[in-house]
């Protein structure tokens, strides 16, 4: 869907219950200042503002609150945008996502007007994140406990765990009683470390040594990348996200790596997809590298929110994936939330 000038899209009945709530807040203190506050925490980029105020605004108010805090200060965040040089397309594609999360608040609650993922909305209100085609981009601090090297005559990413990480027997995360724990020495001449495999995202158990001299450090978990979002429903043809990716490109140029975490890069759904899925092939973009979760994102993506794996079995399928899922579970696959690296075209 291309967004409209108005990048909500608010309903004839989503605009009548916000002026509804208008009108009742309008005399209250408490709600003049917060939209004062926010105005200002807007101006300002002050991203974790933005979110409490939300936040605190819809414990008084209710959920229906955060979106008429967005209407009445969705000037100051277009005048934001203008002061950042955004152009107004890339800014309405940006701010759409909150008409998608105000449907998926609507589908997990019967229909109920309302925004509560206030602290994701938080990053497009403050001009943090951007809408580059089919994906989303955010300038982040890596985080992540890896290092991430181009090697000489290489063009593949080289990525090294750093060292205390406890993984279980297949070279996945495992915390108490791991396999083994990761570690990484350096002389100046070389460095001893666990490599992760590309493809699979495990952790060797072994070390490897290797050259500092034949090896660019391109990323540590201090480094800012760029991280990429996917947004719900998106296009995720070749064509699509390689426009999307050069875009991300263009418009950050001192990003050289782009880092993403989803149930959609999980190895596993090469297996359970077919190698010629959009899916797929996305996931092959990325060098793997494991991240903690506790349940597989892709039980909330495909079956919905708050299941796990005795709720996925237990769901009568009403798509051939979530059949899918359910037999390769049944096979005894193991799914996983994913971390992926994939380097730009400048990265050297």
């Amino acid at each position: 869907m291309t967004p409209s000038p108005d990048p909500l899209l608010l309903t004839q009945d989503e605009r009548d219950a916000i002026d509804r709530l208008s009108e009742k807040l309008a005399d209250t203190s408490s709600h003049q200042r917060c939209v004062s506050s926010l105005r200002r925490a807007i101006e300002a980029q002050e991203t974790e503002t933005i979110g409490s105020l939300l936040d605190g605004g819809m414990a008084l108010y209710g959920p229906l609150y955060p979106l008429l805090l967005v209407k009445e200060c969705l000037t100051d965040v277009y005048e934001l945008y203008r002061s950042q040089g955004i152009s107004d397309a890339i800014r309405d594609a940006t701010l759409f996502d909150i008409r998608r999360w105000a449907d998926e608040h609507a589908a997990r609650t019967a229909g109920e007007v309302g925004l509560s993922q206030v602290h994701w909305i938080a990053r497009h209100l403050s001009c943090r994140i951007l809408q580059l085609g089919s994906l989303q981009f955010e300038p982040k601090t890596f985080g992540h406990p890896y290092r991430i090297y181009r090697q000489h005559d290489h063009d593949e990413p080289l990525i090294l765990a750093e060292a205390g990480i406890e993984c279980g027997r297949e070279g996945y995360l495992k915390e108490g009683d791991p396999a083994f724990t990761t570690a990484l020495k350096e002389d100046g001449m070389t460095l001893l470390a666990h490599r992760v495999d590309l493809i699979t995202g495990q952790i060797s158990s072994r070390s490897d040594s290797c050259r500092l001299d034949d090896l660019a450090l391109l990323c540590d978990r201090e480094t800012e990348v760029l991280n990429v979002h996917i947004p719900k429903g998106t296009d995720l043809t070749g064509d699509a996200v390689t426009a999307s990716l050069s875009w991300a490109q263009a418009i950050f140029p001192h990003h050289p790596v782009m880092v993403c975490s989803s149930w959609l890069l999980d190895p596993a759904l090469d297996a359970l997809l077919g190698g010629e899925s959009n899916i797929v092939r996305f996931m092959r973009l990325f060098a793997k590298f494991p991240i903690p979760f506790s349940v597989p994102q892709i039980y909330e993506r495909v079956f919905g929110h708050g299941f796990g794996v005795d709720e996925v079995l237990a769901f009568p399928p009403q798509t051939s994936l979530q059949r899918k899922v359910q037999d390769a579970l049944r096979s005894g696959v193991i799914f996983r939330t994913m971390g992926g690296v994939v380097l730009s075209n400048g990265a050297c």
